[in-house]
């Protein structure tokens, strides 16, 4: 039989369906998605179509001489799941760990074609979540490098699945900083806000594959640190390990300060920030944070983190401003204490208990008529105290 290339409609977790036209296509799905191996061929009303599972090619579902026939398998693993459309597409609803394996297509008449697909499941929480920082600029990739003119890329967004936007087609003008890159059709989220926490979905379909992919962004934290001389603050990546990145880079003032490089096993202070900032700084191996020990006024500043990965890049700012002093907060009561100190001193402690008694009862009775003297009772008590002595 002649083999030929194919097209493979397939929901895909960070994984792209790449293989030429002899070898077995992979397809890896998430558990309770739905997957649709295509036929690619035009199909003649006389043509005979089947679809074979397993190490036995037991038949699970045929066209024949026009008329559709699903069978359940023999332990009934596909019962309700399985779709054949006109064209001899099979769709797997509901997909789960018990229906992976190798799917089969004979194709015999005007066509005679013969396709085989490995389908791997995986668990459905098995999700990449990224965490940033409101601000940050995020890119999310879509691994293809070479871009011809009638390839679809197209950006979802949220459980409903919202089209943002689409390679050589409009943008959602309800999301203003987003870009779509017309070379790789990566999307570019500038400034993230809170609100654009969820799912992001891209569909990719080139003449050699058709995949979906998907990541979970959440947006939170702060982007401004503040400390005294002397404190040690650390600067984070907000991941909890960093092997998912090729990448990790810390810049300060235009000087890269540190840098991890996964693929090349680097892990290391630049020379220069080290001279800089006389040895205080310290790099987190798992998480790729950047500590400052003992950090002073010429340490604030904005630093820069840049990480990349196969699935996404981000680059985040962060403002540090260092004081080196305290500012203590007097308190609401601070006059009226050093007063009542000064009174006890100055007159005597019944005569002043007396006055305070006075003018303490005086001061209810006129802010009870007048609500904004309630906000300056206890200068008001202080007044008539210093009034009076």
């Amino acid at each position: 039989m002649r083999n030929h290339s194919s097209l493979l409609w397939v929901v895909l977790l960070l994984d792209g369906v790449f293989a030429d036209a002899d070898a077995v296509k992979s397809v890896s799905v998430i558990e309770g998605d739905s997957v649709t191996l295509y036929t690619t061929v035009t199909v003649q009303s006389d043509d005979k179509i089947v679809w074979m599972f397993g190490v036995d090619n037991e038949i699970i579902a045929k066209i024949e001489r026009g008329e559709i026939s699903i069978n359940v398998f023999s332990d009934g693993r596909f019962r309700d799941r399985l779709e054949l459309d006109s064209k001899g597409s099979l769709t797997i609803k509901n997909i789960q760990k018990e229906h992976e394996g190798l799917y089969e297509l004979d194709i015999s008449g005007v066509h005679e074609t013969s396709k085989r697909f490995r389908v791997t499941v995986r668990d459905k929480d098995n999700v990449e979540t990224v965490s940033v920082t409101e601000g940050d600029s995020v890119t999310l990739h879509t691994g293809v490098t070479d871009i011809q003119r009638d390839d679809v890329i197209q950006w979802k967004f949220g459980d409903q699945g919202t089209l943002i936007a689409r390679l050589n087609g409009p943008v959602d003008t309800s999301w203003k900083n987003i870009h779509l890159n017309d070379q790789t059709g990566d999307l570019n989220i500038r400034n993230i806000q809170r609100d654009q926490t969820g799912f992001y979905k891209v569909e990719i379909i080139t003449s050699s594959m058709i995949s979906h992919r998907k990541l979970y962004i959440v947006v939170g934290g702060a982007k401004k640190k503040l400390a005294m001389v002397g404190e040690s603050i650390n600067l984070h990546t907000s991941v909890t390990e960093i092997k998912g990145y090729d990448l990790v880079l810390w810049e300060f003032e235009d000087q890269v300060m540190a840098e991890i490089n996964i693929a090349s096993g680097l892990f290391f202070l630049h020379k220069a920030s080290e001279e800089r900032f006389n040895g205080r700084l310290d790099l987190e191996r798992e998480t790729g944070d950047l500590i400052i020990r003992s950090i002073q006024t010429t340490d604030s500043g904005v630093y820069h983190l840049n990480m990349s990965s196969s699935s996404h890049s981000l680059q985040r700012s962060i403002n540090v401003t260092v004081s080196d002093q305290r500012t203590p907060d007097p308190g609401p009561h601070t006059n009226y204490e050093a007063l009542i100190v000064g009174l006890v001193l100055g007159i005597g402690l019944p005569v002043a208990f007396a006055l305070i008694f006075y003018c303490y009862k005086k001061n209810q009775t006129e802010t009870s008529s007048n609500p904004r003297a309630q906000h300056d009772g206890v200068n008001d008590v202080s007044a008539q105290l210093t009034a009076t002595t």
